[in-house]
């Protein structure tokens, strides 16, 4: 959290998200233990990013390699985000691609 959540802020004052020496910033790789507050480190500063430019597009995705573990980012997300201007979804694949950019559209 030290490290991710100022890179990401840091960045977003530029007007884009720029890493620390100017270059466009790729994945973000942490390894720590369950509870340790990973998730933490990038709902934070994206909540607070998109609080102060909302678009109606999509401005973030997190892309996750199981339902499970997009359900459990998904309600933390959610959590944060309630009382902002900030719109969550999840899509996880179930449907067909119509009635998941239908759901993003509705949202």
């Amino acid at each position: 959290q030290a490290e991710v959540i100022p890179a990401i802020l840091e960045g977003a004052r530029h007007g884009l998200l720029i890493g620390r020496g100017g270059h466009r910033p790729r994945d973000i790789c942490v390894s720590a233990p369950t509870g340790s507050g990973k998730t933490l480190s990038f709902v934070i500063p994206v909540i607070q990013v998109l609080m102060e430019r909302v678009v109606c597009e999509i401005r973030a995705l997190a892309v996750l390699p199981t339902k499970e573990l997009a359900q459990q980012v998904y309600k933390v997300f959610a959590s944060y985000a309630e009382g902002t201007p900030v719109k969550v979804v999840m899509l996880v694949g179930q449907r067909s691609f119509a009635a998941e950019r239908a759901s993003l559209l509705e949202q």
